[in-house]
């Protein structure tokens, strides 16, 4: 239980500290954002500080006890946010090998889901 509790946290971490850190950076539509999201991916002005809040708000889920519905949530919204991102990428013309690096923010939010998920089996064990 110890180790699975010490990958999951991990895993959390760093992927609310990406998500979390670039959702700030969003919400607060800088320069940097705008660039980014309008003007090399070709989204919204409002779309930038929209996205920025909902990884920001799914960071916080992801990091707080409990609320197991609103984590699932939060799982599917950055799985969602990540398949955009990368399709966006390439589809704007970024080669497969700059957006190859997207792959490590894949495994990283997979490691965490499979890990929540492992915690949630063993914390049901032990109460039955």
């Amino acid at each position: 239980m110890k180790k699975t509790n010490i990958i999951c946290w991990i895993s959390t971490v760093l992927i609310c500290l990406v998500m979390g850190g670039g959702g700030i950076v969003d919400a607060m539509a800088t320069p940097e954002a705008v660039k980014m999201v309008h003007d090399q991916l070709g989204y919204p002005v409002y779309f930038v500080s929209f996205i920025g809040v909902a990884k920001v708000l799914g960071s916080i889920v992801l990091l707080i006890p409990g609320f197991p519905k609103l984590k699932e949530w939060a799982y599917a919204g950055f799985t969602f946010d990540l398949i955009g991102a990368t399709y966006s990428s390439l589809a704007t013309g970024a080669t497969v090998t700059q957006a190859a690096p997207m792959l490590i923010f894949f495994a990283l939010l997979a490691v965490s889901y499979i890990y929540y998920h492992k915690r949630l089996a063993a914390k049901a064990a032990v109460n039955n």
